[in-house]
């Protein structure tokens, strides 16, 4: 019990206490979805570019795209556009690899908009719930002509529990919220750091095996019959 009142009474007196309540539950299933998503696309750079490179040295590309399928993390899809595309040059691949960068930030950052905001709304409804309460507990003793230091003093103090309340709520999620959001930057900027080394392997790689196929082939397939080719549209193929 607060003040008297058990939590329901606090919750069945008060519109803002039960806005602030969903307001917490909705901060709290962020937090854990971005807790998730981070767990799951945890990468090492450094140890994935060895083994690349000894998989391109002693396999080839085509056997590098198969272990390249195989990570499920924006590292494994990096290395895989940059290997379907070994084909193109540096400044092209550069290009190709930064825009995919761009698309992994984007998930990277995915609802911590909703997060930052829950966080600054929780602080200000707390404070709108005390201006609320000190307005209704004034307007009580006005209206019944009975009050005293004993009855402003609760009213006060009732009044600032949304205040309180708002802050538990807006504290913590600002801490998860700067947390998630340098967590991205971070990985960002792993991810750019990533692509540069990468484009560097594959060009050094070119030179180590100049007689082997540069575009990573599959499966052999059956020639087709001669077919009359159609006029390309454009320069370059990038492959996703």
């Amino acid at each position: 019990m607060i003040m008297g009142q058990t939590l329901l009474q606090i919750f069945r007196n008060s519109l803002v206490m039960v806005v602030l309540l969903i307001a917490s539950i909705a901060a709290l299933a962020l937090v854990i979805e971005r807790f998730w998503y981070f767990s799951r696309n945890r990468f090492k750079p450094a140890k994935s570019l060895v083994e690349l490179r000894r998989i391109l040295k002693n396999n080839g590309p085509a056997e590098a795209l198969r272990w390249s399928k195989t990570i499920k993390n924006p590292l494994g899809r990096l290395f895989t556009t940059a290997i379907k595309n070994i084909s193109l040059d540096s400044d092209e691949l550069s290009d190709l690899l930064y825009s995919l960068i761009l698309e992994e930030r984007i998930r990277y950052e995915r609802l911590l908009g909703g997060m930052g905001t829950l966080a600054n709304a929780a602080t200000l409804l707390g404070l709108l719930g005390t201006v609320v309460g000190l307005i209704q507990a004034f307007s009580n003793i006005a209206a019944t002509g009975s009050g005293g230091p004993v009855v402003v003093s609760a009213g006060i103090a009732q009044a600032l529990l949304t205040t309180a309340f708002g802050l538990i709520i807006g504290i913590p999620t600002l801490f998860f919220y700067n947390y998630f959001t340098k967590k991205a930057t971070d990985m960002s900027a792993t991810l750019e750091a990533t692509s540069d080394r990468l484009i560097v392997l594959l060009e050094r790689f070119k030179k180590w095996a100049p007689n082997r196929p540069v575009t990573p082939a599959l499966t052999p397939k059956p020639v087709p019959p001669p077919q009359p080719q159609p006029v390309p549209t454009k320069d370059t193929d990038w492959e996703f």
